[in-house]
C-alpha cells in the first residue's frame, strides 16, 4: 500500500490535559478509519483510557496529523491540525476504543485533515490463510510519542506465532488511577519486530492482500542474564564517605515480544453487541451506543 493512500486512513491520537496552560498535549498512539459515514476511528483502549464517552472530562482526545502535504515531508514547514473526538466507545476487554469524529465540530480544521471527502476506510480480512505463521505483515506509526511533526513510519515483519490466551494489561482510567484488565480468550498475533511507542492502535496489514488483520496492542520485555561479565568503576558511599570501587556484574539482554490483537476479535465484538455492519468485510456502519 502506498503511503499516500494509507495517509488518508491514518491519524495520530492526541491527548490534551485541559487543566494545564502549557505543554498540555502529547501524542499517545495511532488510529485508523474503519467507517466514513459516520466517521469512526479504531484505536486501543489504553491509548484513550483517561477520557470519557462524551470526551468532555479533564483529559480529552483528538485526531491529529500534518496538514501541509503528504507527498513531501518538510519538517521546516510543518503545519499541525487536530480535531476533537465527538464521542468515544470503550471496550477494555479487547483493548479497543472507537472514536466518533464529527466534521461539523470544526469544518475548517476538518477540511485540512481531509475530512470527510478525502478519507478512506481500511478493509478488514478475517481469513485464516492471511494469519499463517511466517506470513509477512506491515504496520505504521502516525507519530512518535510526543512528536508533533507526525512523520509516518512504515515497519515490516513476520508473524512468528499466534495463539488464544487470557492476556492482562494495564491502563490509566478516567479517574487517573492505574487499572488492570484481563482480555479473556483473546486472539493474539506475535510479530518478530519491535513495536515502537506510538504504534499502539496501528493497523497491522497482510503484506500480500494489503488488508487489516489486526491492530498493535504493545509489547512485553524482560531481561535475559548472560554469562558475559562487565567490569566498571562506580562510586560507593560508606558512612558519608564516597570512594571509588571496581564493580563486576553479568550483562543483561532485553528480550521483547510484539503483540497484535487479531481483528477477528472486533468482528465478534460487533456481533455480540448487535452493532450493524456491512457484511463481507465487516466495516462498521454505526454503533448503537452513538445512535440517537
Amino acid at each position: 500500500m502506498q503511503l499516500i493512500d494509507l495517509y488518508k486512513s491514518l491519524f495520530a491520537i492526541l491527548r490534551i490535559d485541559t487543566s494545564m496552560l502549557q505543554n498540555n498535549a502529547k501524542i499517545v498512539g495511532t488510529g485508523f478509519v474503519i467507517n466514513t459515514n459516520p466517521i469512526y476511528i479504531l484505536t486501543c483502549n489504553h491509548v484513550v483510557s483517561e477520557g470519557t464517552e462524551d470526551n468532555d472530562s479533564k483529559i480529552i482526545y483528538a485526531i491529529i496529523k500534518r496538514s501541509d502535504t503528504v507527498k513531501k515531508f518538510d519538517l521546516r514547514n510543518v503545519q499541525i491540525s487536530y480535531l476533537k473526538a465527538k464521542k468515544i466507545c470503550y471496550k477494555p476487554e479487547y483493548d479497543i476504543a472507537i472514536l466518533e469524529i464529527d466534521p461539523l465540530l470544526n469544518i475548517k480544521i476538518a477540511q485540512k485533515l481531509g475530512i470527510p471527502n478525502n478519507i478512506k476506510a481500511l478493509k478488514m480480512d478475517f481469513q485464516e490463510k492471511t494469519r499463517l505463521i511466517g506470513s509477512p505483515v506491515e504496520w505504521v506509526s502516525a507519530g512518535t510519542l510526543g512528536d508533533l511533526t507526525i512523520t509516518p513510519r512504515f515497519f515490516k515483519g513476520n508473524i512468528v506465532t499466534k495463539y488464544i490466551v487470557d492476556q492482562r494489561y494495564k491502563f490509566t482510567n478516567f479517574r487517573g488511577a492505574e487499572q488492570s484488565q484481563i482480555m479473556e480468550g483473546i486472539n493474539l498475533l506475535e510479530v518478530d519486530q519491535l513495536f515502537l511507542p506510538g504504534c499502539s492502535g496501528s493497523p497491522v496489514f497482510s503484506t500480500k492482500k494489503q488488508e487489516v488483520i489486526g491492530y498493535v496492542h504493545g509489547f512485553k520485555s524482560w531481561p535475559i542474564i548472560t554469562d558475559n561479565v562487565i567490569n566498571y568503576e562506580a562510586e560507593i558511599s560508606e558512612n558519608s564517605i564516597i570512594r571509588k570501587a571496581n564493580v563486576k556484574s553479568k550483562a543483561a539482554l532485553i528480550a521483547s515480544l510484539s503483540l497484535a490483537i487479531d481483528i477477528k476479535n472486533v468482528k465478534t465484538f460487533l456481533s455480540e453487541n448487535k452493532f450493524v455492519t456491512r457484511q463481507k468485510f465487516g466495516f462498521i456502519k454505526y454503533f448503537k451506543k452513538f445512535k440517537k
